[in-house]
């Protein structure tokens, strides 16, 4: 390549960046994939192993009759989304697939220690239905449907995903939890606190709270974060695959001063109050003696958010999760990377 092809190449991805950034009067719908993986922080396969999800996040549905409609049916229920509570945007996201594994802490055994939690897995879908009030609360509504146990495939994508790289295969699978239905309904409310550091910098605070009633999980959360950075509009932190501090999929990509890039770091903490766990509690039809489920579960976690203009953003965080179980040899450190994308 001679010099002005490559000042041409240049020019070219320079156009392409100053296209993406100067978008601020669009807003199309996009896609997100989620990846999460103890691999990434603790190269170990224990615990929450693994976790994949991928999402559409709508355009603001401003003069969409149908999706208002249904919005306005929920606000005859819950008053936060009603017209009254000072609605902002409302958006939705719509989960086509997605899929948690859980394994004991030693995977080489083909008979896991019955005082370790159990293999399972979850393959599910979900809607998420978003309203901003007031440009400063958020409110997120969701339902989760799915299959729990053998029919959820974990066994399958696991050994061909170790197979692939070359790791050693899990033994105990056999023994995971049975299929049964997994049906979840969750609700979250985010409040942002803003304070100014000069004309682009700011740091805010986020405290939340909510519930989640379901076959797969049944508690009550509290929690808090904290950012900083150039970009803290757009969102309120980078979505998280449940349970876990409840970021959601919601952002206006229009609130992105101008410029190629932005970032924000964030981290916080999260606190539940689990009343019902189906990856522990069932852990009594796999081994007859069970586990105990600790009540209090907390979530630690960190990462960065960087934005490429409007075209492409990735969110990388860690998490340290409590321990769940009575006997549970140490906390729970998995990792996640979640990519953005322009349709």
């Amino acid at each position: 390549m001679n010099r002005v092809q490559a000042v041409r190449r240049w020019l070219g991805v320079a156009a392409l960046l100053a296209a993406g950034a100067v978008r601020a009067a669009d807003d199309p719908g996009r896609f997100s994939v989620i990846e999460e993986n103890d691999g990434v922080i603790s190269h170990k396969d224990r615990y929450y192993t693994q976790g994949l999800q991928t999402s559409y996040l709508s355009p603001d549905l401003s003069g969409r009759p149908f999706w208002n409609g249904l919005f306005d049916g929920i606000g005859a229920l819950l008053p936060m989304y009603r017209d009254a509570a000072g609605v902002a945007q409302r958006r939705y996201e719509y989960i086509p697939v997605a899929q948690v594994q859980f394994t004991p802490e030693k995977i080489d055994v083909s008979t896991p220690d019955p005082r370790d939690r159990p293999y399972a897995a979850w393959l599910f879908t979900g809607l998420h239905l978003l309203q901003e009030n007031d440009g400063r609360s958020l409110n997120n509504l969701e339902a989760l449907a799915g299959i729990i146990g053998p029919a959820a495939g974990g066994r399958e994508v696991q050994d061909g995903y170790h197979r692939l790289v070359g790791f050693h295969q899990a033994q105990g699978w056999s023994h995971q939890i049975a299929n049964r239905p997994g049906l979840q309904f969750s609700y979250d409310y985010k409040r942002r606190l803003v304070a100014g550091f000069g004309p682009r910098y700011a740091f805010d605070v986020i405290p939340e709270a909510g519930a989640s009633l379901g076959w797969a999980y049944r508690y009550l959360d509290a929690g808090v974060s904290f950012r900083f950075g150039d970009a803290l509009d757009v969102d309120y932190g980078p979505e998280h695959i449940r349970p876990s501090l409840s970021g959601t999929a919601f952002s206006d990509y229009r609130r992105l001063s101008p410029g190629w890039f932005h970032w924000y770091l964030f981290a916080g903490a999260q606190e539940r109050s689990m009343f019902y766990n189906v990856f522990i509690d069932a852990a009594d039809s796999v081994a007859a003696q069970g586990l105990d489920r600790r009540v209090m579960v907390a979530d630690f976690s960190g990462g960065a958010s960087l934005f490429f203009g409007h075209w492409l953003r990735a969110d990388f965080v860690a998490i340290r999760r409590g321990r769940e179980f009575d006997g549970q040899s140490g906390d729970d450190n998995y990792g996640g990377v979640n990519l953005t994308f322009d349709p």
